[in-house]
């Protein structure tokens, strides 16, 4: 038995220390939904010769701005896109990127190589001519929220608002979070993260709103407090009721209400 316990911790140590297992990206197996009205399919290759899927919905008429949704990791961002329907609707066009290993883009998830693609992706976005000359915003949800903060914390000078919702402080914490107490010694010792959102927030000037939702079981709401807390320069704490990261299903019109007036475009 002791063997067996000694097995499993360390079974648990290894999967928390690798860059993405199925704890962080389960493979969501549900069909595609079909391509979305005045939706553009990208392909980027990455640094190590990957080809990763982005899209981009523009809005019936001209779009007011450009928002970069990072989602969260339990689908493909072709399951996304009926979620952000408020967002295209108010005049937004929106940018998704597919992680590795999801739908058609390539390659195996790391935390190292997905925020590269993260980073090949932003430059990509703000070099479009349908993006300059508009407010760009960064927007996160759940595991998302981590790329958002990590990418507005290296181009701040590139970003109009910050959103993140459901967020949490570290992948440390977060997996610390899951342990069975009695592989939380292990995991703390060896899980190491590779960038820490409490500490990258500090340094984001641009305004921020962050949303947390108090009956969230998935991320505590004490997480989305700490990163209120740690934050600097103007910020919102949105706290909202009900399942974890659902604000913009739950409350469409509050959601892109608020986002227009931190973004300055609430009579538009």
């Amino acid at each position: 038995m002791k063997n067996r316990t000694l097995i499993v911790l360390a079974t648990i140590c290894i999967l928390h220390g690798c860059s993405f297992d199925s704890a962080f990206f389960p493979i969501d197996e549900r069909p595609d939904e079909k391509p979305a009205p005045h939706q553009e399919d990208i392909s980027l290759v990455s640094d190590d010769g990957r080809s990763i899927h982005h899209i981009l919905i523009k809005p019936q008429s001209s779009p007011k701005a450009t928002i970069f949704v990072f989602h969260g990791s339990g689908s493909k961002i072709s399951n996304w896109k009926k979620l952000l329907r408020p967002l295209i609707d108010d005049g937004y066009q929106v940018f998704l990127m597919e992680y590795r290993g999801f739908g058609t883009s390539e390659g195996d998830a790391s935390h190292d190589r997905v925020v590269q693609d993260a980073r090949r992706a932003f430059l990509y976005l703000v070099g479009r001519e349908d993006v300059k000359d508009r407010p760009l915003l960064v927007m996160g949800q759940s595991y998302g929220a981590q790329l958002a903060i990590n990418i507005v914390a290296n181009f701040p000078d590139e970003v109009a608002v910050l959103i993140i919702e459901g967020a949490f402080t570290s992948f440390r914490d977060i997996a610390m979070h899951t342990t069975p107490w009695v592989a939380k010694p292990f995991t703390w010792a060896f899980f190491m993260s590779p960038y820490t959102s409490t500490e990258l927030i500090k340094d984001v000037s641009v305004p921020k709103l962050i949303i947390h939702s108090l009956d969230d079981e998935v991320v505590p709401f004490s997480m989305g407090q700490q990163l209120f807390d740690q934050a600097a320069g103007q910020k919102e704490f949105w706290t909202v009721r009900g399942q974890h990261a659902d604000a913009l299903a739950d409350h469409p019109n509050e959601f892109v209400s608020r986002i227009n007036r931190m973004a300055g475009l609430a009579d538009n």
